[in-house]
């Protein structure tokens, strides 16, 4: 790919105050990266000090790695669900190497050098959540202070795999629907969902509605961010009375004691991903 020239500057760190529809058709984008790195675009939903959350994306065949501007090593949990294309991503520093499908996540702990590569015919969009968010220094301010990684490395070959102490997944865990951790919620059981993930750091979950189904009341004592995975969800603040209808990959924010339901307006199974902020 060809780079564009850039220098390191901070992202853009949208916030909110209130229940805030963040409308996908509408959004800036903000590009990021250089010729050695190679240029990724982001679309940022809410950045502050309790959640990071966005979309990135890269054409077929492209990638991002690292440059001395840009070092992809952060002081922080990630998780990236591919909503696109295929994501391969690597450890550089180790030569691990997953490959990710459309609907399938994965999850790495802070000090994870990574690349990433879209290994299909279309275009790569990455939902990602980041935590403690980069507005604690978590993200460039904090790979900048790491020791550069000189030489990069994209496989194991070295490594015998039939020894017992062999791992596959040792920086990064794939997280695919078997995977999930489920509950059923609701004072009537009427809402399914899925946890992907949860640490000290980072809190993801999907939830799940059927066909013209509507959840029970939410109220967190958290900020939480979500991202749509399909069109047609309304979901309604009941103190304010008002209500958002949801396409897909359009963002919500809502602050912590803030009670909502959420509802599925389609003839099918429909989804919404949630992470809960620190």
């Amino acid at each position: 790919m060809i780079g564009i020239m850039m220098t390191y500057k901070p992202s853009p760190k949208p916030n909110y105050f209130k229940p805030t529809h963040i409308k996908y058709k509408l959004m800036e984008t903000y590009l990021w990266g250089d010729a050695e790195a190679g240029n990724v675009k982001d679309w940022i939903y809410v950045s502050n000090e309790s959640l990071h959350q966005i979309i990135f994306g890269m054409e077929p065949g492209a990638n991002f790695k690292h440059s001395n501007q840009y070092r992809t090593i952060f002081g922080a949990d990630e998780l990236l669900y591919v909503l696109s294309g295929v994501l391969v991503i690597s450890n550089p520093e180790t030569g691990e190497v997953q490959k990710i499908s459309k609907g399938e996540s994965v999850f790495f702990r802070k000090d994870t050098w990574h690349h990433a590569f879209n290994f299909s015919n279309e275009y790569l969009q990455v939902l990602e959540f980041f935590s403690p968010p980069p507005i604690t220094g978590t993200s460039g301010a904090y790979g900048k202070k790491q020791k550069l990684l000189t030489h990069s490395i994209y496989n194991r070959n070295k490594e015998n795999t039939n020894d017992v102490s062999f791992i596959n997944q040792k920086s990064f865990k794939t997280i695919k629907e078997n995977d999930y951790i489920w509950s059923i919620d609701g004072p009537n059981q009427e809402t399914l969902i899925g946890t992907l993930i949860r640490t000290e750091f980072l809190d993801v979950r999907i939830i799940t509605l059927g066909a013209f189904k509507k959840s029970h009341i939410f109220e967190y004592d958290k900020n939480t961010s979500y991202l749509s995975l399909d069109d047609n969800l309304k979901v309604s603040i009941i103190k304010e009375k008002n209500c958002y209808n949801l396409e897909k990959k359009d963002g919500l924010y809502i602050p912590s004691l803030t009670q909502f339901t959420i509802e599925n307006l389609n003839n099918y199974e429909a989804r919404i991903i949630i992470c809960v902020g620190l």
